[in-house]
């Protein structure tokens, strides 16, 4: 006879099974810490391993709490309310109230950093002084023009959403303006994540906890603190437009989804996979047509741009292809190699910084993400082009890459705790778990914090030892002057025609003969005095005079200045720390 598997009877084989994955993953992730010690571990910089470590011992401690805590709840015999009601709009309040003021926290905080990080010449032209010139031009009737790395912005990356900066940059023409739309607009993320996560747990205090997770994800934290990226806005427009799509309104849902279509040219494949997800889940018509279209238009942007326009404006492919040369040369020849050769490819992907990416990633959600899997695999499309990069920061978390990523681990991480109150039967479980995720948020910002990491670049609070000198020669650079400098002040000049960096490699040479030189001899954190020392001699010598000359800051200038003084300078060299 047929054995009958009773509700109670299958709900509690559900726990049991949930508390057996959970144990056994646990003991995975602190057997994994043990055997991540410094030196035995290839593949990861050696300043990742105590990152790596930290992380997998947090998992394994949280899975095992997680997963003790469902068998004691389960032989306890716990049986907490489990009601379903709608809270009232009144106890909602303090937790509307607790949200306000975390934003406002959020905002005053990482504002805070972003300007002290500029103010003290840590920012960088690559790439706030790029976006910021490319408004300012536009602005003066020289449409997306750019004079870095490519004459035409759109010959780099398709932002058309920066137009809708413009009329506020009219009344606030700085780089700070830029710095606080970015701050402001990622905090703002919150909210349409609390409303999905209220309407989701019909609690507002577990919402409230993943908002909270969201404000303190690291993550967010290095987005902000890195310039200016306009795709950073696609991250609270993607909450938005899922939030808009749960409560049913296709409209709204389509406006937002203009935003990251409009942001950067890989993130027409990101809105793709959200109509993909929405025909496919979605059966009823309206929804199917919405997908379907959302589906098209996303691929079709993204395609047109990476493949025609971009490689047109540049007159040859884009230099972010350079980063997939491991692959073949052509994105045919690497589609085909991804394809031919998975277990090289699977080697590559098994690397422990790919690990640590990952757990960067899922850990400050409780890894409950991965409970939310369908709406986690919109994150698909940004998280392949991130791994699959031969780029220093590009899978990791502390640029802006993690854009196409980060609105769908939250969103997955709602939905998942959802889903765990179906599949448990326990409401009151499933918020716990979800209040928990505030301390694993803590833990995982202790271990990656944007106030005080200084990897990948220059350390934000960092001061420069002549600082003051640096605010003096920059007020004797003219304001309609083509001019070459480093990567750190490029910040402070970009409104003009011409900005030109050397330091760093890029597609574009600066003239032979550009107006004004500035540069910072004390300042070697992008070139050094030899490299300086080069670049000084092949100016002509002729021609350029000193115009500033303090505490390592030299500004020469062409046809002006003191070209003695410059003869002097070029002829005999001496130390740039002298």
């Amino acid at each position: 006879m047929a054995t009958i598997i009773t509700p109670n009877r299958k709900r509690a084989i559900h726990w049991l099974a949930t508390a057996a994955i959970l144990l056994t993953l646990a003991a995975l992730a602190l057997w994994a810490a043990a055997l991540a010690r410094e030196g035995n571990v290839e593949g990861i910089f050696p300043w990742q391993l105590p990152k790596l470590r930290g992380l997998l011992a947090i998992s394994g401690a949280w899975l095992a709490l997680a997963g003790i805590g469902l068998l004691a709840g389960y032989f306890l015999g716990y049986r907490l309310s489990n009601t379903g009601s709608q809270p009232s709009p009144r106890k909602r309040y303090p937790a509307l109230i607790l949200l306000a003021l975390l934003i406002l926290a959020h905002v005053a905080a990482y504002g805070w950093l972003a300007i002290q990080r500029h103010e003290r010449f840590n920012s960088t032209g690559f790439d706030l002084a790029i976006k910021e010139q490319v408004v300012w031009n536009t602005l003066h009737g020289r449409f997306f023009a750019s004079s870095p790395e490519v004459e035409n912005a759109f010959a780099d990356h398709f932002q058309p959403v920066m137009l809708a900066l413009i009329p506020l940059y009219v009344l606030f023409p700085s780089p700070k303006l830029l710095l606080w739309v970015q701050v402001v607009g990622l905090a703002a993320g919150a909210i349409p994540l609390y409303r999905l996560a209220q309407r989701r747990l019909n609690s507002p205090w577990p919402a409230l906890a993943v908002a909270a997770a969201y404000l303190l994800y690291p993550a967010i934290g290095f987005t902000e603190r890195f310039d200016f990226h306009p795709e950073a806005l696609a991250i609270p427009a993607f909450i938005a437009a899922f939030e808009a799509l749960d409560s049913d309104d296709l409209e709204i849902a389509s406006l937002w989804l203009l935003v990251p279509l409009l942001s950067k040219e890989n993130l027409g494949f990101s809105v793709a996979a959200f109509g993909l997800y929405t025909a496919l889940r979605e059966r009823t018509p309206r929804r199917v047509r919405f997908g379907l279209v959302w589906a098209g238009v996303g691929l079709i942007v993204s395609s047109a741009t990476m493949f025609w326009l971009i490689p047109s404006l540049r007159q040859g492919p884009s230099d972010t292809l350079e980063r997939y040369g491991w692959l073949g040369e052509s994105p045919g020849q690497m589609a085909w190699t991804l394809i031919s050769q998975p277990g090289a490819v699977c080697r590559t992907l098994a690397e422990p910084n790919r690990a640590l990416y990952l757990l960067q990633l899922l850990l400050p959600v409780g890894f409950l993400a991965l409970l939310g899997l369908p709406e986690l695999l919109l994150a698909a499309p940004g998280l392949a082009i991130n791994i699959l990069a031969q780029h220093h920061c590009q899978a990791e978390i502390y640029c802006q890459y993690t854009v196409p990523i980060i609105p769908f681990v939250f969103i997955a991480a709602v939905l998942g705790l959802h889903r765990l109150k179906e599949w448990l039967g326990q409401r009151w479980l499933s918020h716990a778990i979800g209040l928990a995720v505030i301390p694993l948020a803590v833990l995982a910002l202790a271990i990656d914090n944007p106030f005080t990491e200084g990897q990948e670049l220059p350390p934000p609070l960092a001061e420069l030892p002549n600082a003051e000198a640096v605010h003096r020669a920059l007020a004797t650079v003219p304001p309609d002057a083509s001019v070459v400098t480093t990567n750190a002040y490029a910040p402070h000049l970009a409104r003009r025609e011409g900005l030109y960096i050397i330091g760093i490699p890029a597609q574009r040479e600066p003239p032979p003969d550009p107006d004004v030189v500035f540069i910072n001899l004390y300042d070697q954190r992008f070139m050094i005095c030899e490299q300086y020392r080069e670049y000084f001699s092949q100016l002509d010598i002729d021609r350029y005079g000193v115009v500033f000359r303090d505490w390592g800051l030299v500004v020469v200038q062409r046809d002006g200045g003191s070209n003695e003084a410059f003869r002097d300078f070029v002829l005999n060299w001496t130390d740039c720390a002298g």
